[in-house]
């Protein structure tokens, strides 16, 4: 023990732990305890919301007249003060209610300490009814113009229809469901992937209670400039090397679209492409790529390109014979005919590729000889041939004639008009032989004979081959086919 005592860390430990006993001596409580009274208080709390529990909104509707409610609650200060008012609940219970007319007590909870002393109001009527569910179409509320010179086309809408459930009493009061898309100067297609749908009545008011499934569509207005589909020609610019001449030209497709201007697009009966042949240099079909520009005052063109097969091929020529000469344009009341060639057919020359002129006969060319605005007379009428694509008349211009004749019909032989007179009636004389008594005969002596004498006119005739002949007309019938 003395050796501790001597030990200078024992004695700190020492020293320590008696002034800890010291400390706890003087500053621990030894009045008795006594019972105190603790002051409580009230509070108001406004609008604390009903809850619904225990309901199928899926299969019932819920109309009730009481929202949020006021509870006067009492307790401590602190319990009061610090407790926050989601610790107060009111809830409505309708799990085993049925459908119709009900009034039903609200159910509460109040934070620990705290007791509910008044609350206003303290039941609820509530009517639950079946709900209707009917499948209506989506339409759309187009508001706002597009931009100058375009054009909406139709929406397309998905889903096409949705499914719209209300109270049975409230669901004829449906007229349309419909979402709405704001076209402020739109030059280009609106699309949108989830826009809202409402239900409407018959005045355009919203029906908020209405369920719509879905809530929800996507929506596609195209907004375009106005397009006219065309016709596709080819032409060409450039020459074939050689002796090579064209067989077939296949664009990838033969129409076009083009936008623009509802005034420019009146005007575009066609389009017209200009196709290369100077980059042809063999025979054979070869893939060549083809430009589309607009037309001048439109925006554009669709497609803007497009591949074309062009086929060539070494020429040659081949002769039909007797091809006929048909007559055309004829005036009313004249007969024509073709003096030369007396045949009204003629020979034709034509040149091209040998698979063309193998497919060719008379049935698909036509010779025409044009006498429109002629006269009565004889004319060297200069003649049309139309021939197919690709394909060349070799004839010349001196050999495409044909002499009609144009005759106008006779005038009809005029006859006298009978003499419309009454003849006179002989006035009777008396009889030569004597009757029965003493009386003479005398001889009569006629004054009228009574005929009636008629003349037929001559008629005269002055030939056509004395008319004066009219110069020539006509069209050169070089033709080589259109593009």
């Amino acid at each position: 023990m003395d050796k501790w005592m001597k030990n200078n860390n024992f004695n700190k430990i020492l020293a320590l732990a008696l002034g800890i006993i010291l400390w706890t001596i003087v500053h621990v409580d030894t009045a008795p305890t006594y019972q105190t009274t603790v002051n409580n208080e009230s509070k108001t709390i406004e609008n604390v919301k009903v809850e619904i529990e225990g309901f199928d909104s899926e299969k019932y509707v819920l109309t009730k007249d009481v929202d949020s409610v006021r509870m006067e609650v009492m307790g401590k200060k602190s319990d009061l003060t610090y407790k926050f008012s989601d610790a107060y609940r009111v809830w409505l219970d309708l799990k085993d209610v049925k459908p119709g007319d009900n009034t039903l007590p609200l159910m509460y909870s109040t934070p620990s300490g705290v007791t509910l002393e008044a609350m206003v109001p303290n039941q609820v009527n509530v009517h639950i009814e079946p709900r209707t569910t009917k499948s209506f179409p989506v339409s759309l509320n187009i508001m706002g113009e597009p931009a100058a010179g375009y054009e909406v086309g139709s929406p397309v809408i998905d889903p096409e229809s949705v499914e719209v459930t209300l109270p049975a009493s409230d669901l004829g009061r449906v007229a349309k469901v419909q979402g709405k898309v704001e076209l402020d100067g739109q030059n280009e297609t609106f699309s949108e992937k989830r826009l809202k749908l409402f239900a409407l009545d018959s005045k355009g008011n919203v029906l908020e209670d209405a369920v719509i499934e879905p809530s929800t569509v996507a929506v596609e207005v195209p907004v375009t400039l106005p397009s006219k589909t065309l016709p596709l020609d080819i032409s060409f610019t450039g020459s074939l090397p050689g002796s090579l001449v064209l067989s077939r030209v296949t664009p990838e497709q033969d129409m076009v679209t083009v936008y623009g201007s509802a005034e420019t697009l009146k005007t575009l009966s066609s389009y017209e492409a200009v196709l290369d042949l100077s980059a042809i240099k063999n025979a054979g079909t070869e893939q060549m790529k083809l430009e589309l520009k607009p037309p001048e005052g439109t925006g554009k063109i669709e497609p803007a390109a497009m591949t074309v097969a062009v086929s060539a091929a070494e020429i040659t020529q081949r002769t039909l014979s007797a091809v006929p000469i048909k007559l055309e344009g004829v005036s009313s009341g004249l007969t024509a005919r073709i003096i030369d060639p007396g045949s009204a057919t003629m020979d034709l020359t034509i040149s091209g590729a040998p698979t063309l002129l193998d497919q060719l006969d008379q049935d698909s060319i036509s010779v025409v000889a044009d006498a429109g605005g002629l006269t009565a007379g004889v004319y060297d009428v200069t003649l049309q041939v139309s021939l197919p694509r690709f394909i060349t008349l070799q004839n010349t211009a001196s050999q495409l004639v044909a002499k009609v004749e144009l005759v106008a019909p006779a005038a009809p032989a005029a006859t006298a008009a009978p003499d419309s007179s009454p003849i006179p009636t002989p006035t009777p004389e008396p009889s030569a032989e004597p009757a029965s008594g003493d009386e003479t005969l005398v001889e009569p002596t006629p004054e009228h004979t009574g005929e009636i004498i008629e003349e037929t006119p001559t008629p005269t005739h002055i030939p056509p081959e004395a008319e004066p002949t009219p110069p020539a007309s006509g069209n050169n019938a070089n033709s080589t086919g259109g593009t």
